[in-house]
């Protein structure tokens, strides 16, 4: 399963979509977006038409976050001239649990700096490097510049 899958997969179930009559769940909205684009807005969240529409616009606000290169931490809460969170204390949210419950969900420290070529543990990254048991590779790209790092 990809990073952007397993977010989505983690948020969904915070957000309560795997419940049935959950507000998540009637909208469509797996990941109980405030808006998007010109979906309806029913109950304070966007409404989609269909669930594989709901996962789409979850997965691209996940990617557009990854490519900001937020961490959990700062992906839910907010970074200061960046991103003002996607779930941010000044709208009754509890940032720092949910990063915690995600970040534990998806086995990747809440204060790591996410990027589009983060790989989880058991899943083949380009070239053949592969992640093995409880470590988690991350290849970063700056400014011309690939690292990689293994973090424990």
């Amino acid at each position: 399963m990809s990073l952007t899958d397993s977010i989505a997969q983690a948020i969904a179930t915070y957000e309560g979509y795997y419940q049935p009559g959950s507000l998540a769940a009637r909208n469509n909205n797996p990941g109980n977006l405030r808006s998007w684009g010109t979906a309806p807005v029913v109950d304070g969240y966007a409404q989609f038409d269909t669930a594989g529409a709901g996962w789409s616009a979850l997965a691209r606000q996940i990617e557009l976050n990854i490519s900001r290169g937020l961490s959990l931490g700062e992906f839910f809460r907010g970074k200061a001239g960046v991103y003002s969170g996607y779930a941010p204390a000044s709208d009754n949210n509890q940032p720092a649990a949910y990063a915690q419950f995600v970040a534990r969900r998806v086995g990747v420290p809440v204060d790591t700096p996410l990027s589009a070529g983060f790989f989880l543990p058991g899943i083949p990254a380009p070239g053949g490097i592969q992640a093995a048991g409880d470590d988690v590779l991350l290849v970063a790209g700056l400014v011309g510049a690939v690292s990689l790092l293994m973090l424990l």
